[in-house]
């Protein structure tokens, strides 16, 4: 178990598995479903009940309830902050997009 950001990560019967960069731009992004629900690999047929996201280069809006954020709307994440995100559905309705005029990088790793 770890700290993150004022959440604790539980990693007790929760396996660190998937792995992915994703470019946050100027339209909103989703994590990518392949990884939520791997159809092949170590983690086929297990869906991903939760996730550590880290952001790098610029700052973003996220949204948990399947609508697109934009520039005014959303939750606010600072480059250097880490979000963690619980629940498949959760991860299913993540959506990103930057704030400002530098593209932000998330490093996301899943747990199933």
């Amino acid at each position: 178990m770890g700290w993150f950001g004022g959440e604790v990560l539980q990693t007790q019967n929760r396996v660190p598995g998937e792995y992915e960069s994703l470019t946050v731009g100027t339209e909103a992004v989703r994590l990518s479903p392949e990884k939520i629900k791997p159809p092949s690999g170590s983690y086929a047929g297990l869906s991903a009940r939760g996730a550590l996201l880290s952001l790098e280069g610029g700052d973003i809006r996220f949204r948990l309830d399947g609508g697109a954020p934009d520039a005014n709307t959303g939750h606010y994440l600072t480059s250097g902050d880490t979000l963690v995100l619980t629940e498949t559905q959760t991860l299913e309705k993540f959506q990103a997009l930057r704030v400002g005029e530098v593209n932000s990088t998330l490093q996301v790793t899943y747990f199933y």
